[in-house]
């Protein structure tokens, strides 16, 4: 159970650090309404990363059913993963800055359009990053992998599974959190901590690439050789 515990955790780490997410988040809580929008903004994104971890548990469940194990598979994925986030990382040293017409079209669908929306359309954005792009969706398959592949009792199963999202959600939960505690208190510090972010956008990208590809290539690489 420790060792099913301490994957789960290091792959809800690596869903949580995404500089969109956090973005976004701080976009909402500096939005007209930040209590309201925030709480539906948070709603949405674990409404769903519960969805994409309920189609996680049935995919891993079938796939242990019937071949019993596919621990090379989720070896192969989660170094190819992270291959690919050291990829970005390489590029955006490379590269620079993104320029605002660069960033994907879902990206800046969201990140444009989050400032102005209401809580329903707050809630719908947040829904489609909860559920996540490519890298959170497939370190949530893999997660729930790990889960299934444990064999554990349903209630320990269902224990992890709350841990992970508890965990993938912290970049949502901890801002939208100051802000319902804090109030009006929490905009100076947020309004800073925006800024930051915003200054610092390549260097964040870059670094939080190399460091959750540097430890997933890790981990798959252990899980091959072992």
């Amino acid at each position: 159970m420790i060792y099913a515990a301490a994957q789960v955790v290091f792959y809800a780490l690596a869903a949580a650090a995404s500089f969109l997410v956090l973005t976004a988040t701080l976009i909402v809580v500096r939005s007209a309404r930040p209590r309201t929008n925030g709480i539906a903004f948070l709603s949405g994104f674990v409404f769903g990363t519960v969805v994409a971890s309920a189609i996680g548990l049935a995919v891993g469940q079938a796939v242990v059913t019937r071949f019993d194990s596919h621990e090379t598979f989720k070896a192969v994925a989660t170094v190819g993963l992270g291959l690919a986030l050291l990829a970005v990382g390489v590029r955006t040293r490379l590269t620079g800055p993104a320029r605002p017409e660069e960033r994907s079209s879902r990206a800046a669908a969201i990140l444009d359009g989050l400032s102005n929306v209401g809580p329903a359309a707050s809630s719908s954005m947040a829904g489609l990053l909860g559920f996540g792009g490519p890298k959170r969706l497939l370190l949530t398959f893999i997660a729930m992998s790990s889960v299934t592949d444990a064999g554990l009792r349903n209630v320990v199963d269902a224990t992890l599974v709350v841990v992970y999202i508890a965990v993938s959600t912290m970049s949502v939960s901890v801002p939208i959190g100051i802000v319902l505690v804090a109030g009006d208190r929490a905009a100076a510090i947020l309004a800073r901590g925006q800024s930051w972010v915003s200054g610092h956008a390549a260097g964040l990208r870059e670094w939080i690439s190399f460091l959750v590809g540097g430890a997933l290539l890790v981990d798959g690489l252990l899980r091959l050789v072992l």
